[in-house]
C-alpha cells in the first residue's frame, strides 16, 4: 500500500472510532455529579460525621435533580460538548470524546464562588 493510502486507512479508522465512542448523555451527566459531589465532600470535610452524612445524602437528591434538569449536550458527531442551563443562561463546561467526558475547572469555580456568597 502506498503512503497516502496508509494515512487515509488511520485517518478513517481514528474517525470510525471517534463516532462509535462518542459519550451519551447520560456520560455528560454522570460526569457533572462525580464533578459536584466531589465539591461537595470538599466542603462537608470540614463539618461534623453526622451532618456530613445527612448532607452527602440529601445533596446527593438534590444533585440528581439539578442534573436531570439542567445539564444537557450537544453532538457534533465526533465529539459532544457539556451544556449547564441556569437562568436561560447556557454555559458550557466540558467536552465529550472517544468515550471520556471532561469538564472543565468553570465548575469548581463556580462552586467556591456560591460558598463564599453564603
Amino acid at each position: 500500500m502506498k503512503r497516502k493510502n496508509i494515512v487515509i486507512t488511520i485517518v478513517l479508522v481514528i474517525v470510525l472510532i471517534a463516532i462509535f465512542t462518542n459519550p451519551s448523555i447520560e456520560d455528560h451527566k454522570e460526569a457533572v455529579k462525580i464533578k459536584f459531589n466531589a465539591n461537595l465532600q470538599k466542603k462537608l470535610n470540614l463539618e461534623d460525621g453526622i451532618v456530613q452524612a445527612f448532607s452527602m445524602m440529601i445533596g446527593g437528591v438534590v444533585l440528581d435533580g439539578f442534573v436531570d434538569n439542567m445539564v444537557s449536550s450537544e453532538n457534533y458527531i465526533l465529539f459532544s460538548i457539556t451544556k449547564i442551563t441556569w437562568d436561560k443562561d447556557v454555559k458550557v463546561v466540558g467536552i465529550g470524546a472517544f468515550g471520556n467526558v471532561f469538564i472543565s475547572n468553570k465548575i469548581d469555580k463556580a462552586f467556591e464562588n456560591n460558598l463564599k456568597n453564603n
